[in-house]
């Protein structure tokens, strides 16, 4: 098997790890912003590692498509249909990415039943059932996004970071806003999951994944901290992909 060279492709960031062999360990290499990636950036990518297979979860139409004239057959992009997951969704072509790849990756392990919480630009959730189809979920704003939000909808309210004090009673706007949108965003990601607990019915697991997970595993105490579920999930694709190639 060629190495792979995994890319998550998000609307906050483009992150990439490589994979040496059959079964390897991920190597996470780095990160740069989406809003500052070019054509010129995949080339020097694509330069960097050279002799890899690509293999992509984009939620950025631009960004697929310079992926695909760089990288040319040596890509693989993760779309619904070449997941081979099961569906009780109605339209799968309009799921993310990044969804379908943390979905393959439980999929894969038999995590199901299962509720995966994508912490990122978006809090998504993703549902698998007892016999592994993706049957749902919800979507909410990041914290940062809402924190952005903010900003840009009120004139006097600051732009700020989420690192600093955020406890109560806040003594500051910006500590306000950061203890406003943080316990939110952790009441928000409670609420939800148990709500689809509910629905679901049993107990199924609970995976946390994404930049901000960290945040919310003090409120959901028996879920489980996947950073790279992503990563996982691609990892699976391009073997499975370069298995394909050579049977």
């Amino acid at each position: 098997m060629k190495p792979l060279l995994l890319v998550d492709a998000g609307n906050s960031l483009i992150k990439w790890a490589v994979v040496a062999s059959l079964g390897g360990k991920i190597e996470v290499k780095g990160e740069i912003p989406t809003r500052e990636t070019t054509a010129a950036t995949i080339k020097r990518l694509a330069g960097d590692f050279g002799g890899h297979r690509a293999v992509l979860a984009s939620v950025v139409p631009q960004v697929t498509s310079w992926f695909e004239e760089v990288f040319g057959k040596s890509l693989s992009v993760l779309t619904a249909e070449t997941s081979g997951l099961f569906f009780t969704y109605p339209n799968p072509a309009q799921l993310g990415a990044d969804r379908l790849a943390a979905a393959l990756a439980a999929f894969h392990g038999k995590l199901y039943p299962c509720i995966i919480v994508s912490c990122g630009t978006a809090t998504a959730f993703t549902a698998l059932d007892e016999r592994g189809a993706f049957c749902g979920g919800a979507i909410a704003p990041g914290p940062q996004t809402q924190i952005d939000s903010l900003a840009g909808a009120a004139a006097q309210l600051p732009a700020i970071s989420l690192a600093g004090s955020h406890d109560l009673p806040a003594k500051s706007t910006e500590e306000a806003i950061r203890a406003g949108v943080i316990l939110g965003f952790r009441g928000g990601v409670k609420e939800i999951v148990a709500e689809l607990r509910e629905k679901m019915g049993g107990n199924p697991r609970v995976i946390l994944t994404g930049g901000h997970a960290e945040m919310v595993r003090s409120v959901i105490r028996d879920a489980e901290l996947r950073p790279l579920l992503v990563f996982e999930g691609l990892r699976i694709m391009g073997e499975r992909s370069s298995a394909a190639r050579f049977s």
